[in-house]
């Protein structure tokens, strides 16, 4: 099926609610948008100053919990952002699908810097208190940085229309303790508790083949009559 497509089905199936908990199908999306303006608040993907904004880790956070109650270890496996200075409009997508290092991954955190010409160190600092908000910082693990040219244009998951706009954002993932990994995911327990299917072997019987078998004798002769 198309990427897309399957994206937009998925998109459909979460506005309708048939993905819920105890009902989830993977890789699944996250996606908003907020509107900013040409500073910080264009990359306040959650919130800034103390004030929500973007409130994207609340979205992907209460999804990522839904997954993991649902019998699956959950992980992050892309981010894609793109802002758009005409409209000063900000928009993220996360994917989510199940985890494949066995870490059940509950939580998205994220910080950078913006515009200043030393947009990158700035952000560079913030990561070791970033850390600490949520969860100890060995539970992390980097998703990706979000990173804009050194003159604020599009490059690899960030896009930027209408204009030039400096950004390194950090994305990390973390697990807690209290939130143990499912031994095995829900899906591969449902099927382990599937009784066996008892193959009934087909009444077949025998083909008979209602030729005359050929004489042996008949064959030797032939063969022996034509041998060099």
């Amino acid at each position: 099926m198309n990427k897309n497509l399957n994206e937009e089905i998925l998109r459909i199936k979460e506005v309708m609610g048939i993905i819920s908990e105890g009902n989830i199908s993977l890789p699944l999306t996250v996606r908003g948008s907020f509107k900013g303006d040409n500073g910080d608040r264009t990359h306040a993907f959650q919130s800034t100053g103390g004030v929500t904004v973007g409130g994207m880790l609340t979205a992907v956070n209460k999804k990522l919990l839904e997954v993991y109650n649902a019998g699956y270890n959950p992980d992050i496996t892309n981010i894609e952002v793109t802002i758009n200075k005409t409209t000063r409009t900000t928009s993220w997508k996360v994917t989510i699908d199940k985890s494949k290092d066995g870490k059940a991954y509950i939580g998205l955190v994220t910080a950078g810097s913006c515009c200043t010409k030393d947009f990158e160190s700035r952000a560079d600092r913030q990561v070791s208190k970033m850390k600490t908000w949520n969860a100890p910082p060995e539970n992390h693990k980097l998703v990706t940085v979000l990173r804009t040219t050194n003159d604020g244009k599009s490059q690899n998951n960030i896009t930027i229309i209408g204009g030039s706009y400096k950004l390194k954002q950090y994305f990390y993932k973390y697990w807690k303790s209290s939130k143990k990994p499912h031994k095995t995911d829900k899906q591969t327990t449902q099927n382990a508790n599937k009784p066996a299917q008892t193959i009934k072997p087909y009444n077949i019987k025998p083909y008979v083949n209602s030729a005359l078998v050929a004489s042996t004798t008949k064959v030797n002769n032939i063969y022996t009559k034509n041998k060099l």
